[in-house]
């Protein structure tokens, strides 16, 4: 076999094989490897990239809504011996972080009190109860939609300030014999046996019988409805209540603004 082998004519080599080997010997690349282009990454499906961006939506909605949000109604300490009848359940006045927690928008609530009562949304709101007074706490207005609340006041005196995050909302308070329209202000909604009176010590309120035309009230001055009247009279504001809305409009600047 060895003999036969050496018997054999050795093949002719390429010189341009050869000068190319010598090459890739020398500088250790032997002709490198072959350059592979990687594959695409799969496309996601298309209900995968629809979950993902309704997702992604709601979570936006759920944030703007909680943003929205008005400060919740707080009741401030007070010094006076009773209760506040919310709901139907007796809490005395003293106890202002339980009152807190069971204040909701909405709440029927009767002030069974010595003194008058405080609730406060910071920045919006603030709004004082008198003794015996009976009211349907309002929602607070959102910072930029659901701007429009509603209350209503079933009997006694409900005294109300704005703050300055209030600029742009609208609270209408109702009575069995009106409506009162408020859009930046300090009044008194007083609903009595006889009807209902409206005091407006700063800014103004738009007073509207069941059945009648619009009464614009401004500073300084009242607006009284008559039990069945369809029309409104207007006068200067009750004596006592000037320095009461007074009062309660320099103590809650701190809080309002």
């Amino acid at each position: 076999m060895t003999e036969r082998l050496r018997s054999v004519t050795p093949p002719s080599v390429d010189p341009a094989f050869r000068d190319r080997l010598k090459m890739d010997f020398i500088s250790g690349s032997f002709g490198g490897r072959p350059h592979i282009v990687p594959a695409p990454p799969p496309r996601p499906r298309r209900w995968i990239q629809w979950v993902t961006a309704g997702s992604a939506a709601a979570a936006v909605v759920i944030a703007v809504t909680a943003l929205n949000e008005a400060p919740r109604w707080t009741a401030l300490p007070s010094g006076g011996t009773g209760n506040l009848i919310v709901n139907g359940a007796s809490l005395p006045v003293r106890d202002s972080s339980e009152l807190t927690r069971r204040l909701r928008p909405g709440s029927r609530m009767k002030l069974e009190s010595d003194q008058e009562l405080e609730l406060v949304s910071p920045g919006l709101l603030a709004l004082q109860l008198s003794p015996g007074a009976e009211i349907i706490l309002p929602y607070a207005p959102g910072r930029w939609f659901g701007r429009a609340s509603r209350a209503s006041v079933v009997g006694g005196s409900l005294r109300v300030t704005t703050g300055r995050h209030f600029s742009g909302a609208r609270l209408a308070i109702t009575t069995p014999e009106a409506s009162v329209r408020v859009v930046g202000t300090t009044l008194a909604v007083i609903s009595e046996p006889a009807g209902t009176c409206v005091c407006v010590l700063e800014g103004t309120a738009h007073v509207r019988p069941r059945r009648g035309g619009v009464t614009r009230v401004s500073s300084g001055t009242r607006c009284e409805v008559s039990r069945g009247a369809r029309t409104s009279r207007v006068g200067d504001m009750r004596d006592a209540e000037r320095p009461k809305l007074q009062d309660l409009h320099d103590r809650m600047q701190a809080v309002m603004n």
